[in-house]
């Protein structure tokens, strides 16, 4: 008798658990969420900018060989 009745109390704790995250996670009452508005990227203007030059010197290493040692 024991048993069943703590087997039939952890199943009704299981299944109210569950409806109550059910629940949770759809309330009837709340608002449609509304898609974000697409907006177009910014466009920059990218002529008569900085010339792009490395950051080493002509002495120092360029390119992807190791230094030598």
């Amino acid at each position: 008798m024991n048993r069943i009745f703590f087997i039939v109390v952890a199943i009704a704790v299981v299944i109210s658990i569950g409806v109550t995250v059910w629940i949770a996670q759809n309330p009837a009452d709340a608002p449609a969420s509304a898609a974000p508005a697409t907006v177009a990227p910014p466009q920059f203007d990218t002529t008569g900018g900085q010339e792009m030059r490395p950051r080493w010197d002509t002495s120092e290493e360029q390119g992807n060989d190791a230094a030598e040692n």
